[in-house]
């Protein structure tokens, strides 16, 4: 049986599969009890508003918003991981702390999902961004460059084990894209591969599909109503570019470069797969996959958008001690500023210097951004080992915390994850490799209400059952998330 990705395995398990197979959900007065999130957002916060109303409330800031919204706009600007739950309209941030219009204060442990690694309000922070915006707002990046990027540049090739140049992007989704032209280019092959469970952008090549157990000789993705990231209007042909195969299986590695290593330019992956549930490499998984690339001369990239400089400042390859051909960084690399980066051999990147290869962006080396980067590389480096000593042992309370309350009020809860990003599931099954191994063994109905109980509580939770920490997190933030979650805890 095809099986989803763990990002939105508590999506299809719970939303899904109630619809197909007529089953009731568990409401509380928060939520509303449209869960049709493929047919219309709008039909869920419109009703919500309804529900409101009809219960006497005046209407809230949050309630006009959205009713607003829904003249002008067809869903949130980031629908990829859509969840039936009214949008929170927030207008201020201190530390890992958020306000909403209406005034009500919420803990945010999504902290756009990976950026905020300083939190929200970090002054040594925003002061780099104000002093840049007062200097220089923008160069054109075909013919100008600033001083910061430069420098940037250095400290990444400083840092990183992987990085001899560097390259600038906006996006990750871009950084992805250059990164698969760079290989296709470099080794003369067209197709690359990637894992089930692990995210790399939205563009029709790499979002979606499920591993194939059928395939017998070519392993391209299967389309299936079951795939979370399925998506009307996607190129004919976009998934042709790519074999999609099991995580941590180095036989079904193995067996696919035996077979097709003369047409595979790249293969990438997550270091960890924080995407798919915050699964970790097997022991010893990780240096086999780079030997077999160096053995059939396929390029091995690392896509650490998330774990870069969030996991530690030489990102999760620092860790592992796997240094990959090729690194795609985004998210903390600015802090929260827009940036992504490409970081990896130099002869690979000689490509670029020799206008072979052509990757064109207006806001490539963007000066504010850049600045929020140099910013960002320098307060990591003033804080050393205790910022992120600092920060572990506060996230380690956090999710022993969670565990605890979890068994106080009868329920199994394991945590997965690394430094800085972790994965909350309900189970008993340790360890899990895969993200059809957590999907397969996790309660996800019990992860959908502990998600609701959370946000009546007040606390936000990254999509996918992620939390995410950042240096800012405070041993009163860590107490009162934990006495929040055993309140959710109660009636789950």
């Amino acid at each position: 049986m095809l099986h989803t990705t763990l990002i939105m395995y508590i999506f299809y398990d719970v939303i899904l599969k109630s619809r197909n197979e007529s089953r009731a959900l568990p409401m509380n007065s928060y939520c509303s009890t449209v869960w049709a999130i493929k047919e219309n957002y709008w039909e869920l916060t419109m009703q919500e508003k309804s529900n409101s109303d009809g219960q006497g409330a005046s209407a809230s800031e949050t309630m006009r918003l959205i009713e607003r919204a829904s003249h002008v706009m067809s869903s949130r600007q980031s629908n990829v991981r859509a969840l039936a739950e009214p949008s929170i309209f927030v207008e201020s941030g201190q530390g890992q702390r958020v306000w909403d219009v209406d005034g009500k204060e919420w803990l945010d442990f999504a902290i756009a999902m990976g950026p905020g690694i300083w939190g929200h309000g970090c002054r040594e922070y925003l002061d780099a961004i104000h002093n840049q915006l007062d200097k220089l707002l923008y160069v054109q990046s075909g013919a100008c460059q600033s001083r910061l990027e430069v420098e940037l540049a250095e400290k990444i090739v400083e840092h990183v084990p992987s990085a001899e140049h560097v390259r600038f992007h906006l996006s990750g989704s871009e950084a992805v894209q250059m990164t698969l032209r760079l290989a296709r280019a470099y080794t003369g092959k067209s197709k690359f591969v990637r894992f089930g469970g692990h995210y790399h952008g939205w563009l029709d090549n790499v979002i979606g599909g499920v591993v194939d157990p059928t395939a017998n000789d070519l392993p391209y993705a299967a389309i299936s109503d079951s795939d979370p990231f399925y998506t009307e209007g996607r190129a004919e042909h976009a998934l042709e570019e790519s074999f999609l195969i099991p995580w941590n299986d180095i036989g079904a590695l193995k067996t696919l470069l035996e077979n097709h290593a003369d047409k595979i330019a790249l293969l990438i992956m997550e270091v960890f797969n924080s995407n798919g549930g915050g699964a970790s490499p097997k022991p010893g998984y990780l240096e086999e996959v780079q030997q077999l690339c160096q053995q059939y001369g396929v390029l091995l990239c690392f896509d650490e958008i998330i774990t870069g400089f969030r996991t530690a400042i030489g990102g999760a390859q620092s860790i592992v001690g796997v240094t990959p051909d090729l690194t795609i960084f985004g998210k903390a690399i600015a802090g929260g500023m827009p940036l992504a980066a490409i970081a990896g051999r130099k002869d690979i990147f000689d490509l670029f210097r020799q206008n072979k290869v052509i990757g064109a962006g207006t806001f490539n080396a963007f000066p504010v951004s850049m600045a929020a980067g140099l910013a960002t590389i320098r307060m990591l480096e003033d804080g050393g080992d205790e910022l992120y000593a600092r920060r572990n042992s506060l996230q380690a309370r956090l999710e022993a915390g969670l565990r605890e309350a979890a068994q106080a009020n009868g329920h199994d809860l394991v945590t997965l994850g690394l430094p800085g990003n972790f994965c909350t599931h309900f189970t008993t099954k340790e360890p899990m490799w895969t993200s059809a191994e957590i999907g397969a063994n996790a309660d996800a109905g019990k992860a959908m209400r502990f998600r609701q109980g959370l946000r009546e509580q007040g606390v936000i939770q990254g999509l996918g059952s992620r939390w995410f920490v950042s240096f800012a997190l405070t041993d009163e933030d860590v107490e009162a998330t934990i006495e929040y979650a055993a309140r959710a805890m109660e009636r789950i």
